[in-house]
């Protein structure tokens, strides 16, 4: 097939009309189409050739669809030019055919002719690097496009996978973008990459409150990239909880129950603190049950996260006016046990410290499940950091108590953390997986392996506490996640805070009368509020 120049032209007799086109007798190179086993790799500016999978899977289903440029040598061969990667590809992949286009001119290595000189050998380099160097890659606002037109004429997400071989999950990704108007707008107007604005797609859900998300979040992607996971992972938990709160006030207001605003309580006090009346012994509890017909009976909703991390509805009982209701506090002043109670409402300056260890302990928890993730992905790694040796020694020769008690319960973090099933205590007797995933290992996956249990103890270790009052070995943790690639969260940052210097959450104790669970260090609890006697 031969290659026709065609430009357009002009009538001198109307030089305002501009008629179509009309092909010219000229002609330029040839389109064959050949066995690619049969040309030649010639001179090329690429030495190294990436030949990935998807595009190898590109080429093995639907061929080389760009003719790939050569030049005719002396000989009859034919030099590739421009399309190395292309021809090692169909090479690699077994087809049996590529179209080319052979270029007029000589091949610059070819031995037969003196006719390439300086100029030529010029011209092949700069031809080569512009063909790649001035390429523009897809955007991803119009692959998200694209694939969207391709659900639109029916294929599903993994035939576009498989049609266009870009790995699932990020159709999927650019499934769920096109279907946000939102997340589509954010895309077209702001530097954020596909997956960030996956997760924006994610909270559009046609609500204020996931306008407001998506606000926040694309602002973090802008200014603060690195802690965008951990402000994802913070509204995704901020919305489950709330969602799960909404469900109990429901269905206590349909039972006839008043909430009650916890930064409004008044005179309000909870009925573990009160009593019914000056008549029963000192002591007597006040339950829900005997409150419920008190005009004064109120409830307050909230979210508790336990060891699990599991999120749990909460349901505190108040009374919010025990003096009009004939209720006094539960202990006698000569009998009251060791818990303080108090009097009168929290002061300002409590109420803010209240504020700021909830809001602190709920963005733990958020960031406790981004760092186990990056965990995941990090302790999936063949080889270890450079300096993983470093901190093995130090970690080993400290032998502190949380290495202790994970060995003595068989290194249930690190077990989680490497997909393998727990087995509990090492006293039964019954063998680790870790340890039989070691003694096969190469040496460098041994070494993570390694590092994975000492991770998984330290990780343990970490509690709603953690950032309050940080230890030696929390510092080491986090000082060793942070150089690994770990973005702490703000509230991670706060373990490696100057121990010498103020912290945030620095006061004599807690708010008397604040109530903890039992895993220790939930958020402080409104303080009881009896009336006096």
């Amino acid at each position: 097939m031969t290659i026709t120049d065609a430009r357009p032209t002009t009538r001198d007799n109307d030089p305002d009309h501009t008629p179509p086109p009309e092909p010219s007798t000229d002609t330029w190179g040839e389109l064959l189409v050949v066995d690619p086993t049969t040309l030649v790799i010639g001179a090329n500016v690429r030495r190294e050739v990436a030949l990935d999978k998807p595009f190898l899977r590109s080429i093995a289903d639907r061929g080389v669809r760009e003719p790939i440029t050569v030049r005719r040598r002396a000989d009859g061969a034919l030099v590739v030019r421009k399309g190395k990667r292309r021809t090692l590809a169909a090479v690699e992949t077994g087809r049996p055919s590529v179209p080319v286009l052979v270029e007029p001119g000589t091949p610059d290595d070819d031995t037969d002719t003196d006719t390439v000189g300086t100029e030529g050998r010029i011209e092949r380099i700069v031809d080569q690097l512009e063909e790649n160097q001035h390429r523009a890659g897809t955007s991803e606002a119009d692959e998200v496009r694209a694939h969207q037109q391709l659900l639109d004429l029916g294929l599903t997400a993994g035939q576009i996978a498989r049609r266009t071989h870009v790995p699932t999950p990020r159709v999927k990704a650019t499934a769920a973008v096109a279907r946000s108007e939102l997340a589509a707008a954010v895309l077209d107007c702001y530097e954020v990459t596909l997956d960030q604005v996956a997760v924006i797609a994610e909270f559009d859900d046609g609500t204020d409150a996931g306008v407001e998300a998506a606000k926040v979040l694309t602002v973090t992607a802008a200014k603060e990239p690195t802690q965008f996971e951990h402000v994802a992972q913070r509204l995704r938990d901020d919305r489950t909880d709330a969602a799960m709160v909404a469900e109990q006030v429901a269905e206590l207001t349909t039972a006839g129950v008043s909430i009650l605003d916890p930064d409004a309580t008044g005179g309000a006090a909870q009925i573990s603190g009160l009593r019914a009346n000056a008549d029963l012994p000192s002591g007597t509890e006040l339950t829900a049950e005997q409150h419920a017909s008190c005009p004064g009976h109120a409830a307050q909703v909230e979210i508790r996260r336990g060891w699990d991390r599991q999120p749990q509805v909460r349901v505190t009982h108040w009374c919010t006016d025990p003096e009009t209701h004939g209720h006094i506090a539960r202990w006698d002043q000569s009998t009251a046990h060791t818990g303080r109670s108090r009097t009168g409402a929290m002061s300002e300056q409590e109420k803010a410290q209240r504020r700021l260890v909830i809001a602190n302990n709920r963005e733990w928890d958020s960031a406790t499940t981004v760092r186990r993730d990056w965990l995941r992905g990090f302790l999936a790694r063949r080889t270890a950091p450079k300096d993983a040796v470093t901190y093995l020694a130090v970690t080993l020769a400290r032998a502190g108590h949380d290495l202790r008690r994970a060995m003595e319960s068989g290194h249930p973090s690190a077990c989680e953390l490497l997909g393998m099933a727990p087995v509990g205590s090492v006293y039964p007797g019954r063998k680790n997986p870790i340890t039989e995933a070691a003694a096969t290992a190469a040496t460098p996956r041994a070494t993570m392996l390694a590092l994975a249990v000492l991770l998984g103890a330290a990780e343990d270790a970490t509690d709603r506490q953690t950032w309050r009052n940080p230890t030696s070995d929390h510092r080491a943790y986090f000082t060793a996640l942070s150089q690994w690639g770990y973005p702490l969260s703000t509230v991670e940052q706060l373990v490696l805070a100057d121990p010498e210097g103020p912290h945030p959450d620095a006061v004599d104790e807690p708010a008397p009368g604040a109530d903890s669970d039992s895993a220790g260090g939930d958020e402080l609890a409104e303080p009881e509020t009896p009336t006096t006697d």
